[in-house]
Order: structure tokens, then sequence, then C-alpha cells
């Protein structure tokens, strides 16, 4: 089964979390450590992915419409789960090395080619399900594992199989993906 890989909908989710939370684009660049200019055109990037307004400006900051605010419901349900991937990463007795940010997670290609992996095993096989390279998925896994500190494949010659600890992860994922294509669907019947 082919899944192309979209437009990473799930990092610019992130900057809109942090906006949504600010209210303001000055707040938010601090604690995203982002130019204003950079986060104004991941908000109009995500509006137009989404095909609807999700902020009416005003002059006292931004404020959520309806749409804004269907999403942010959408985020929160995503951004639960990747944290309690963060934490479970940082507490974890197989970590070798530092765990990156939450932020670092919010990347929905990695997560997709996670998850084909996990059920397929075989990096040629998701590849071409995945419509990348192999050594994109490569480079996709390495970055993940590097992010949580820890290999989240035992890797054989025959077929990768994820840890016990990823197999947790995973499911993670794919609720994480799964909640981003309702918030697709859900947006595109609003329309």
């Amino acid at each position: 089964m082919l899944l192309p890989m979209r437009t990473d909908l799930l990092r610019y989710l992130h900057v809109f979390a942090v906006v949504a939370e600010y209210g303001c684009i000055r707040a938010s660049c601090d604690a995203l450590v982002k130019a204003p200019s950079t986060l104004t055109r991941a908000i109009a990037s995500l509006e137009g992915m989404l095909a609807t307004t999700l902020f009416d400006r005003t002059a006292s900051g931004l404020r959520l419409t309806a749409h804004g605010d269907l999403v942010r419901q959408h985020v929160r349900k995503i951004r639960a789960e990747l944290v309690g991937v963060h934490a479970e990463a940082l507490s974890s007795p197989g970590r070798i090395g530092p765990v990156a940010e939450v932020a670092a997670l919010f990347n929905e290609s990695r997560l997709r080619l996670a998850v084909l992996l996990a059920a397929q095993g075989h990096m040629p096989s998701v590849a071409t399900a995945g419509c990348v390279t192999q050594p994109a998925v490569s480079q996709a896994i390495k970055h993940l594992e590097s992010s949580l500190g820890q290999a989240m494949f035992a890797r054989a010659p025959v077929k990768m199989m994820p840890t016990e600890q990823a197999t947790e992860w995973i499911s993670c994922f794919e609720r994480v993906l799964r909640e981003l294509d309702i918030l697709r669907y859900r947006l595109r019947s609003a329309c």
C-alpha cells in the first residue's frame, strides 16, 4: 500500500500550538527562538495547507477562529502523546544518549516512516511505500533515534524489529498520525 508523504503538517502544528498559547507572535518568538517573520510565514503556510483561517488578527494580538479552536483541540491530543514519549525517553533505562526537546518529535514524515518500518521491518519496502529513497528512510529513523537518545529498532540482516520500548512509542505515533488524519478530515468537512 503506497502512502505518499505529505507536507509535514505536524511541524507547523507545533508552531501553531505555541502561538495559540501566547496569543501573539512576539511572545511566541522567544519561546520558539525564531524570528517573527518565520512564525508569521509558518502560520500563513499552515492556514494555506488547511485552507482555513486559524487566527483573527487584532490590534491586541491573535484570537483563535472556530477552525483554530478545532485545530487546537487536536494539537492538544497530539502534544500529550508526544510529551509522553519524550518523558519515557528521558527515564528509559535503554537510553544511551541525550534526549532532544519534544519539538524534535513533531515531524510527521519521520513518525510515518517509523510506523511503516515497525509494520514491515524492511527498509526497501518502507521506502517504496513512503515514496522516498532508502537512505531517506535510514536518515529519518536515525534522526528519530537520536532525538529519543536510543535505538528504536534491532537491526538484523533480514528484518528490523522495534525494541520493546519502541513498540509502545510506535503505538503513540499511530495515535498521533490518526489524530492528524482526523483533523484533516474534519477541516475538509467543515469547509
